[in-house]
């Protein structure tokens, strides 16, 4: 009798041997590797080396070597049967005792799977009709990258997998065991993945455990997966986590995506780092082996319905499992996007910008639970209230509980201030720089332009008002110098005619703004059309001290929200708009 390979390797998949052995002695971080006095035996320099990634240790002084079941055999003294079941109780796993005959069978079906991940590529790199390499070269994947992850394609023209098998020994029994094969309502065996580009699916250490299959016609559905198994678990596997392990661990950032070719892409363009769920949603299992490597790994599914509410759901789920070092945080693309087809659109140098950019999960659920709620009366306020309790009920933490719920609460009251003050946001005054005050501001320009006699003292006059922008003060400031101040007003119109003012003089010489203000027109006297524009600079330059009054009043009502400042602001919004 025996534990099976698979087993055990999960075991020590989900319990971190550093961990384990910095109850005993203190652990010192050398590049990947992790160094300490070594538990068995006295010392007082470090010769003990741990490898985390792999889950063995070395000590150079004594030659202990070993793996977690080491530790409890040879540390703490356990059987080996106790401390599988020991260490498979804590991390809430059933495991039993197997016949070796089982375990032999695994292995066979492991041998299986490598042989079908190798056929499959060689039908890929052998294909005469190129459908599936033309998707993948359409999908700009590099053949680089497709030897790296072992993509393939199920079919071959002159011979299917099962014969294949056959011919290299393997039982029609631990064939149809694998799972590469099925038997149809004819009760004949037919590939399982028929006609679809294949992404090989490894576990951990890197040994293919199953298949992922796309469709690349009309068939449905687009993705299968590799059926259910004591080998092939979906909900405890990401994929590529094999490959994006040790960055991710070196780098502490693992990004979460939705799909094989979000992963597939992303790594092309040297994000090494990123892995996906098999399936839109993510489980309690993949978020735990994804804290093994990261503290805080990021999810970025895609920017659809589906793609959220995965993410929210994800978010929820992780609250009870949240510790001082473990923590979640997201990312969301724009409606339509995948992380590839948002690159295609934008650029890699944008992508780069949002995943710098990470929510945290207290903002991301606070943002999407209250996305569709108006909380404009008493019973929206208490019912959301209600559902932040429940959602900081879930955290189990106590520590983690209390500053979340300060966090939420936060969160909360700063919505509500927002929505308060919505109505003072409304009765924002007319804006003074309207088209019809622009035209005004012509027609100030075509006097100094038509009235010689009074340019001088017309241009001091408008220097003194607020509404002038960059360009029209530029210009006043142009016709000002002493070479032009006496020029008439055809000889002015001659010498901006090839500056970049010719446009801004003939849109201010225009006829339409002599029509609207008949003082800017060579017809009108200039003394009158002087003595009209101060009036009118004289009353713009009120209505610009009540719009600065009443927005000083409106930033004191957000800072202070006081009876007497209302009743200030609404005084003076009306007296602006009954001035306008």
């Amino acid at each position: 009798m025996s534990f099976s390979k698979t087993d055990l390797d999960e075991i020590k998949s989900k319990i971190s041997l550093k961990n384990e052995i910095e109850k005993k002695t203190k652990l010192i971080k050398k590049g990947k590797d992790y160094w300490c006095c070594c538990p068995f035996h006295e010392e007082k320099t470090p010769s003990c080396k741990v490898n985390d990634e792999q889950g063995t240790f070395y000590c150079f002084g004594c030659s202990a070597k070993g793996d977690i079941f080491t530790i409890y055999t040879d540390l703490y003294n356990y059987k080996f049967q106790d401390a599988v079941k020991e260490l498979a109780q804590r991390i809430g796993i059933k495991i039993e005792l197997k016949d070796i005959k089982i375990s032999k069978e695994q292995n066979l079906i492991k041998d299986i799977l490598e042989e079908s991940c190798n056929w499959f590529q060689n039908n890929l790199k052998n294909e005469k009709e190129k459908y599936c390499i033309n998707y993948l070269k359409s999908r700009n994947v590099s053949e680089e990258i497709i030897e790296n992850f072992r993509l393939g394609f199920s079919f071959n023209i002159e011979k299917n997998l099962f014969d294949y098998l056959k011919e290299m020994s393997f039982s029609e029994k631990d064939i149809i065991k694998s799972n590469v094969v099925k038997i149809d309502k004819n009760n004949r065996i037919k590939d399982y993945f028929y006609k679809r580009l294949i992404f090989p699916i490894m576990n951990e250490g890197g040994q293919v455990v199953g298949f992922g299959g796309r469709s690349l016609g009309d068939t449905n559905p687009k993705y299968i997966n590799s059926p259910e198994s004591t080998f092939f678990q979906k909900r405890k596997i990401l994929y590529n986590l094999s490959q994006a392990k040790s960055v991710a661990r070196k780098k502490n950032n693992l990004l979460i995506c939705e799909g094989y070719m979000d992963v597939i892409s992303l790594y092309q363009r040297g994000i090494k780092s990123v892995v996906a769920p098999l399936g839109t949603a993510l489980t309690e299992e993949q978020l735990n082996l994804a804290w093994r490597y990261s503290t805080k790994p990021t999810i970025m599914f895609d920017g659809d319905k589906a793609g959220l509410r995965a993410s929210f759901k994800s978010a929820l789920m992780a609250l009870p499992l949240l510790t001082s070092k473990n923590f979640l945080q997201f990312i969301n693309l724009d409606e339509g996007y995948d992380p590839d087809s948002f690159i295609n659109n934008f650029s890699f140098n944008s992508f780069l910008k949002i995943i710098k950019k990470p929510k945290s999960l207290i903002n991301f659920v606070f943002e999407e639970s209250s996305r569709t709620i108006s909380l404009d009366n008493a019973d929206q306020k208490v019912s959301f209230d209600k559902y932040l309790d429940d959602i900081i009920n879930m955290i189990k933490d106590k520590k983690i509980k209390y500053f979340y719920k300060n966090e939420f609460k936060s969160l909360f009251f700063n919505r509500l201030k927002n929505n308060s003050l919505t109505s003072v946001k409304n009765i924002k005054p007319k804006k003074i720089n309207t088209p019809l005050i622009q035209k005004q501001i012509f027609s100030f320009i075509a006097s100094c332009i038509n009235h010689p006699s009074i340019r001088k003292q017309l241009i001091n006059e408008l220097l003194n008002i607020s509404l002038l922008d960059e360009m029209e003060l530029d210009f006043l400031h142009q016709i000002n110098e002493e070479s032009v101040i006496n020029k008439n007003r055809n000889e002015i119109i001659k010498f901006f005619e090839d500056t970049k003012w010719a446009k801004f003089v003939e849109e201010c010489t225009d006829t339409a703004i002599y029509q609207l203000f008949p003082y800017s027109s060579t017809k009108f006297d200039a003394q009158k059309s002087l003595e009209e524009i101060i009036e009118s600079c004289k009353n713009l330059n009120t209505r610009l001290l009540k719009l600065k009054k009443i927005n000083k009043s409106l930033n004191s009502f957000v800072k202070d929200s006081t009876q007497l400042n209302w009743e200030e602001l609404q005084g003076i919004n009306s007296e602006l708009y009954k001035d306008s």
